[in-house]
């Protein structure tokens, strides 16, 4: 230190020496002579802008003048030859460096003032014998980097990997982020260059990333695994109390991978780290969303408690998962969903509607504005229109005011296939309660008619979906029918078997399903229901065998002129489709296979089947692709494919909430510009982006706005779509619109009809149900939930021939979407336990610092609960504690022990 502080100056740093002190008298005697010689004030300069430069009249104050002058010493002794000097000088500014503090808006004082000496020290740098001194210099400058040198130029890494490749995390936290940065930025370069060595970058990280876990930066260190590839780093280094922060981002971030392998890779990353901190229920999410049956496996086998593992067991009947409980008969019968109808109704007591209500009570015709002239709704669809009203309002109620009266004769106020859809509403009236729901509807399947008996069939069906029941029922029921020589038997059997094992795997289903797909002797519908009924039970599994057959009877069929013209042959392509619903890059087979179908069905069936692999992904490449796809200018008879790519932009982008705003955004393009065939799809992708959820606005105003449309497809497809954005919410402002068109449409029988299905939906199970596959803070996505949306939504492509015609028990597809959209609490002996939860608006707080509040604008209530979308629950006190951090659906809580009520004093 004396040797640098003697070397060329008298006076010890930090205060001004004589000269300057001359220097500076001198100043403020020229400042004097000059007020004494003249009245006028100086001319301001000003800026561009007016304004005073603020630069020149910048002084630095007593305390900062000397600290410019020790630094401008410093500077100019760390280029010294004496390498004493200079070693001593860069420890001095080193200590300056690090022992610095400013302002969040301003530079810290040492790098402003050593702004105007960086080009001499890169000079003297690039001179400098290698030495340690030289390494250390390094050091030194790559911290001056962060501020003075262009961020193309990454000098701070590229004089930190020359330095002495020590103290890295002592420059503080914003010289590691920068440095973060310029890493980033050369292992991309580095790798557009195909060179491999990237050791040297790695080792930085190794070295930032523990030093940011450990300073609350997990997002930071996320951020930097994730662009370096060394993601799987982060399970080693996370700690309990940074895994409710890191987890919930990686998931997050997964959503954003640019591949399939890397989406899997992070969601990977998360199971680890939640089964390595025994939070046994988030790992279960996470195997779910990968669809990995071993991974569900081994988070049931790691579980040790046995109250988590029935809360586990809850969830795999929430997402109706095919999971084999081996002869755990108490977790088997849990996820069976065999109490949900005990809940269910225990949820409508608390909440006061079990009274049954009658169509009228939902029309509420009285306050509808209809012209008195005209002709009114035929009486047959009139009635057809309330049986499906009736069965949806009072689903899972087991009681009703016009089928489950005694002596009732509504059934019989139907013709034909009316009447198959009435005899098929008492599945939906009974849902879910096996025992009681079978015997009720037993006699009529020895009805002498032909429709009924059909019907009867499939609600033998609908009862028991969802329903995985030991002794299993509907097997026993529909099976023999599938060899039944009568055609209506046999479809009533197909449909039933398609609502009771949606996503159960059966291989025996699968058996006797198959050949009546590629049988050319049965009927087409059938044929056609048949591989939509497989496509339910094996929803997302990949089928070959399946797929094989679907795809032998299009080329079979395809070879036959006619056979596949018809409106229902498109529900072949569906079932294929869902088969591989979510599962991206294993379609890729089927899609090369395709190609060899040249019927305009085999462009469908390509559409259709990649929409659904991507279903969920928020691919924005094969939304681009799409785009590109209505973008074509085709015939009307050519483009019937067009309406599957408008469905397939919101089925890919579901679940992500800025894709989904970006969606809006295409599909009002689609509605501007679109052809006829797109707009008519239109509709649909609204509803199906906004399902269950009458909160987005812009959406439901486009949908109001179209329910006027002079096309009468896109009308009826409008009116169908607000039925189901607001299915099972009661949302007033829609019921008044569709109030408001019941008048309107008073003389169109078809839009009438469709009106009335649309009030039903809105009404669905008096308002305590959803159709919403998204579940689970929106992190899961019930396969099956979705599969009936897709059917529902295609089937509306084809409004005339389906809804409108002899199908419209394709509507009764609902079912599988249906759950209740509730909170109930349970002790640990599975017995109702009412507590206090705070319900409100859910805040998505992945990634931020510190501990924000989860949820906003809340209400307390007391369990059970409605939950609408869009909203979280919380419980209200810390009395118990939940076996799952997510409060849905049905939930156990626990003592906590170390709850002290607090005193009412």
């Amino acid at each position: 230190w004396l040797k640098l502080f003697t070397h060329g100056r008298s006076a010890p740093v930090g205060l001004p020496s004589a000269s300057s002190e001359a220097a500076m008298a001198g100043a403020d005697a020229d400042k004097k002579a000059v007020t004494l010689t003249t009245d006028e004030k100086p001319a301001e300069k000003k800026g561009k802008d007016g304004k005073k430069d603020k630069k020149k009249e910048e002084k630095l104050s007593e305390e900062d003048e000397a600290k410019k002058e020790q630094l401008d010493l410093l500077a100019t002794r760390a280029m010294d030859s004496d390498l004493g000097v200079a070693d001593a000088a860069l420890q001095a500014i080193s200590t300056e460096l690090r022992t610095a503090t400013a302002s969040m808006t301003s530079v810290p004082k040492p790098l402003k003032f050593l702004r105007p000496h960086y080009s001499k020290f890169c000079e003297h740098y690039d001179a400098m014998a290698p030495t340690a001194t030289k390494r250390f210099f390094a050091d030194v400058l790559s911290v001056l980097s962060t501020s003075m040198a262009k961020a193309e130029e990454r000098k701070s890494l590229k004089y930190r990997l020359q330095g002495t490749q020590e103290g890295l995390t002592a420059w503080g936290q914003e010289y590691m982020r920068n440095l973060s940065g310029e890493i980033i930025a050369e292992y991309r370069e580095r790798g557009e260059k195909k060179e491999t060595a990237c050791d040297d970058l790695k080792k930085l990280v190794r070295e930032i990333v523990p030093f940011n876990m450990k300073h609350h930066a997990e997002v930071d260190a996320v951020d930097l695994l994730l662009e370096m590839e060394l993601i799987d780093d982060i399970v080693a280094l996370t700690d309990s109390n940074a895994v409710a922060k890191v987890c919930p981002y990686v998931i997050a971030q997964s959503m954003f991978a640019a591949t399939h392998v890397e989406r899997l890779v992070m969601l990977d990353v998360a199971l680890k780290l939640y089964m390595k901190f025994q939070q046994y229920p988030d790992a279960l999410r996470v195997a779910l969303k990968v669809n990995d049956p071993e991974r569900v496996k081994g988070v049931f086998e790691a579980c040790a408690d046995r109250t988590t593992s029935k809360q586990m067991a809850y969830l795999i009947s929430r997402q109706r998962f095919a999971y084999d409980f081996d002869e755990d008969e108490e977790l088997r019968q849990i996820a069976s969903g065999e109490s949900l109808p005990e809940h269910f109704k225990a949820l409508a007591k608390e909440l006061d509607v079990m009274e049954p209500k009658q169509p009228n009570e939902i029309y509420k015709t009285h306050l509808e504005e209809k012209e008195k002239r005209g002709a009114a709704l035929d009486s047959a669809k009139q009635n057809l229109a309330s049986t499906f009203t009736n069965a949806f309002v009072n689903a899972g109620f087991c009681n009703d005011k016009l089928m489950l009266v005694e002596g009732s004769a509504w059934l019989y106020k139907n013709k034909e296939h009316g009447m198959m859809s009435a005899a098929a509403s008492l599945g939906m009236l009974l849902l879910w309660d096996v025992d009681d729901g079978l015997t009720q509807i037993d006699k009529f399947q020895w009805s002498a008619e032909e429709h009924i008996k059909a019907g009867a069939l499939m609600a033998f069906g609908m009862v028991t979906s969802g329903i995985n029941n030991e002794c299993d029922p509907a097997w026993a029921l529909l099976g023999e029918h599938l060899e039944s020589d009568k055609p209506l038997q046999k479809l009533g059997a197909i449909v039933g078997l398609g609502f009771a094992y949606a996503g159960f795997q059966r291989e025996d289903l699968m058996e006797n399903l198959t050949p009546i797909i590629v049988d050319t002797g049965a009927t087409l519908e059938c044929s056609v229901m048949a591989a939509l009924s497989l496509g339910m039970i094996y929803v997302a599994s990949c089928n070959d065998e399946i797929a094989q057959s679907i795809f032998q009877s299009l080329m079979e069929r395809q070879a036959v002129d006619g056979a596949l013209d018809g409106a229902l042959s498109h529900f072949f392509a569906v079932g294929l489709g869902l088969l591989y619903l979510g599962q991206q890059d294993k379609a890729e087979t089927i899609l090369e296979a395709l190609e060899a179908i040249t019927h305009p069905i085999g462009k469908y069936a390509r559409l259709t089947v990649e929409t659904c692999a991507y279903a969920g992904s928020g691919d924005v490449l094969k939304i681009q692709r799409l785009l590109h796809e209505c973008a074509e200018h085709l015939e009307e008879k050519d483009a019937v494919h067009q309406g599957v790519a408008v469905l397939g932009i919101p089925l890919i982008a579901m679940g992500e909430e800025i894709g989904t705003e970006m969606c809006l955004r295409s599909i009002d393009h689609i509605l501007q510009y679109g052809a006829m065939p797109l707009r008519r799809a239109v509709p649909l992708a609204l509803g199906l982006m906004c399902v269950s959820d009458p909160s987005k606005i812009a959406a439901l105003d486009t949908l109001s706005k179209l329910s006027h449309d002079a096309d009468s497809d896109t009308a009826l497809a409008a009116i169908f779509s607000m039925g189901l954005m607001g299915a099972g919410t009661n949302n007033s402002r829609l019921a008044g619109m569709l109030r408001q068109l019941a008048g309107f449409y008073a003389k169109d029988a078809n839009a009438l009809f469709m009106v009335r299905i649309s009030q039903g939906l809105l009404h669905m199970g008096k308002g305590l149900v959803t159709l919403n596959p998204l579940h689970s803070d929106r992190l899961l996505m019930a396969p099956t939930a979705l599969a009936a949306l897709v059917v529902l939504t295609h089937s509306c492509l084809h409004l005339k021939s389906t809804f409108l015609g002899n199908a419209h028990y394709l509507l009764f597809h609902v079912v599988s979407a249906m759950y209740p959209r509730m909170l109930i609490t349970l002790d640990e002996d599975l017995q109702p336990l009412p507590v206090n939860v705070r319900v409100g608006q859910a805040v998505d707080t992945a990634g931020q610092a510190g501990k924000p509040k989860q949820i906003t604008g809340f209400q307390t209530h007391t369990t059970p609960v409605l939950i609408s979308s869009g909203e979280r629950a919380e419980l209200a006190t810390e009395e118990y504690i939940s076996a799952s951090r997510i409060l849905e659906g049905i939930v156990i809580l626990r003592k906590n022990p170390d709850y002290k009520a607090e005193s009412k004093d």
